[in-house]
């Protein structure tokens, strides 16, 4: 047999048509022709491209999904905000007046001591420094 005999087996093997001794021998053949398995590669992946395609479109149906089984999922939650740290000038609490917080000490998210007339306790901004941790 020739190569395009081989060929036309290995066609039909890809059709689920070629005989077992058919298949066997074109196997035989592969081994020693560059040629013939460049085919049979292309053939192969030709065979995959028709059979696998992308998957259309479908609509998302999770949430219906779960609603229909009564499973309820939360919102996610928004990220937090980008707050810098804060903290009271080199000095201490509000430029120095204050002194800065004992160690323990209760102290508000800038640091300042609960003693810090700096404002951020009543929940005014702090007219402390703001600087990026």
């Amino acid at each position: 047999m020739d190569c395009q005999g081989y060929r036309e087996v290995l066609s039909a093997r890809l059709d689920g048509e070629a005989g077992d001794d058919e298949r066997a021998a074109a196997e035989d053949h592969l081994t020693g022709c560059a040629s013939c398995r460049a085919f049979a590669d292309g053939a192969d992946r030709l065979g995959r491209l028709a059979r696998v395609g992308p998957a259309e479109p479908v609509p998302d149906l999770a949430d219906r999904v779960l609603a229909a089984l009564g499973v309820a999922v939360p919102a996610p939650a928004p990220p937090p905000p980008a707050v810098p740290r804060l903290s009271c000038l080199d000095g201490g609490c509000c430029g120095g007046s204050a002194g800065p917080a004992p160690v323990g000490a209760a102290t508000s998210a800038c640091g300042c001591a609960s003693t810090c007339g700096c404002g951020c306790q009543q929940g005014a901004p702090c007219r402390c420094a703001v600087r990026a941790a």
